[in-house]
């Protein structure tokens, strides 16, 4: 993530949520989809609305890069 985080600088910004703050925010990991899997990653444009959603740990480079892009519009 921190490669990506370089080559966006000024475009995107990166949060890593830890395992201890993904418990204790159930409520909110659910609304966005995640109840099997219970963690994943969001992308969200320039108001906070979530834009692009991939459950688990089942993405890679190729997946993320397609998200920012849908937000920035690259």
């Amino acid at each position: 993530m921190s490669e990506l985080e370089q080559e966006y600088e000024g475009q995107a910004s990166f949060t890593i949520v830890s395992p201890e703050e993904t418990t204790a925010a159930a409520a909110e990991i659910e609304a966005f989809g995640f109840t099997d899997t219970k963690h994943g990653l969001v992308v969200f444009d320039g108001e906070g609305k979530a834009q692009v959603k991939l459950p688990g740990h089942m993405f890679g480079r190729a997946e993320i890069e397609a998200g920012l892009k849908k937000v920035l519009g690259d």
